[in-house]
């Protein structure tokens, strides 16, 4: 019981262990201890080891709770340090597209959670069931450039593919811009199963004009494995807290196995990028190029817009977890489309729909 309080305070023994995310893990030793702990009355036999490691005794946090929730020993460590490191190595940094094709565009704006993130770690170990997903080196809580497409893909069907499941020719041809966009579908197999399976079945009478549609666009006898055109970053918070949900028996109304799990909280503070690349319009005459450049822009900001502010990017989105404030520092967004817009800023989702409406209007061919 002493180990995991130094260990939480870093001294004694752990006082050369000043690396925060190297004492939690360390708490996972408590799995190891037989014997339950003494209460701080002194009573002997009362508390689990791994229970006092998690969150201490009563009024008395210790263990995992101490280090994230009470003393805030890890949040001041990731402001302090951990995001420093990230920037001080480049990882953080905003992309250059100047050596990038014309129509080449990146998106990037700071973030602030209006609801908690939540996230599944795969850490085969923890000390808690539900741990948030951290950088493995630096042990930062972070959104996976996977998750942020994934949740795209999946909002951008919500608002355009779902909406035509009854209008066979305009589902096609947004299923396939879909697929320039984010890549071959998961699932696209002999027998589909997964994504391909579900909007087969959202429109069954075209899912073959859909591959015949792929094939003749590519030269392919087969339904061709596409890359898509968008390419996303990580975005790294700067909080952690810890959260409890204790279900009660039906029956006497009390819960005795509360479930601990980790979240990003509401207020934390990340950085959202995204990158485009026009390979599959490349070679079309310049005005074209722009034509398509700008729909697919719109498109993409339209579905950033409700994955952010109405969907959710996060586990549990169904309950309004991981959505965004639709206000953040204007100096410090970006939108540039290389030959065709400079850097220009903005605040908000409405200030960026603007100047997407003002470059439509200056393209006298733009068709939605």
């Amino acid at each position: 019981k002493n180990d995991v309080d130094n260990l939480v305070s870093g001294s004694e023994k752990y006082s050369e262990v000043t690396d925060v995310f190297s004492r939690i893990m360390l708490l996972i030793t408590s799995f190891g201890v037989k014997e339950n702990f003494p209460d701080r009355r002194g009573e002997p036999n009362k508390i689990k080891p791994d229970v006092y490691a998690k969150v201490g005794e009563r009024e008395y946090s210790s263990g995992l709770k101490s280090l994230i929730h009470s003393n805030g020993n890890y949040n001041d460590q990731l402001q302090c340090c951990k995001l420093s490191e990230l920037n001080l190595l480049g990882i953080n940094s905003s992309p250059d597209i100047s050596t990038l094709p014309k129509g080449s565009f990146i998106i990037e704006f700071p973030i602030t959670l209006a609801k908690p993130f939540i996230s599944r770690d795969d850490t085969p170990l923890y000390i808690i069931e539900n741990p948030i997903r951290k950088d493995k080196v630096f042990g930062i809580p972070f959104t996976s450039a996977m998750s942020w497409k994934g949740n795209l893909r999946w909002t951008m069907m919500k608002i355009y593919l779902e909406p035509k499941a009854n209008d066979p020719e305009k589902f096609v041809k947004v299923r396939f811009w879909h697929t320039l966009l984010f890549g071959t579908e998961k699932g696209m197999e002999e027998m589909a199963k997964g994504w391909t399976k579900y909007l087969d079945e959202l429109c069954p009478n075209v899912k073959d004009i859909y591959r015949n549609k792929l094939k003749e666009r590519f030269g392919e006898e087969e339904v061709p494995s596409l890359t898509g055109m968008l390419y996303f970053y990580p975005t790294f918070w700067d909080r952690i807290d810890m959260e409890v949900i204790n279900p009660h028996d039906r029956k006497t109304k009390t819960g005795k196995n509360p479930i601990y799990y980790e979240v990003v909280p509401k207020g934390a503070k990340g950085f959202f990028k995204l990158l485009y690349l026009p390979f599959y319009h490349l070679g079309k005459p310049l005005s074209e190029l722009k034509i398509k450049v700008i729909n697919d822009l719109n498109g993409v900001v339209a579905g950033l817009k409700a994955m952010m502010l109405t969907y959710g990017f996060s586990a549990k989105k169904s309950s309004g977890y991981g959505v965004i404030e639709n206000k953040w520092d204007k100096e410090a967004s970006k939108l540039v489309i290389k030959g065709f817009l400079d850097i220009v800023k903005f605040s908000n989702f409405e200030e960026l729909e603007n100047i997407i409406k003002e470059l439509k209007e200056r393209g006298n061919e733009f068709t939605p």
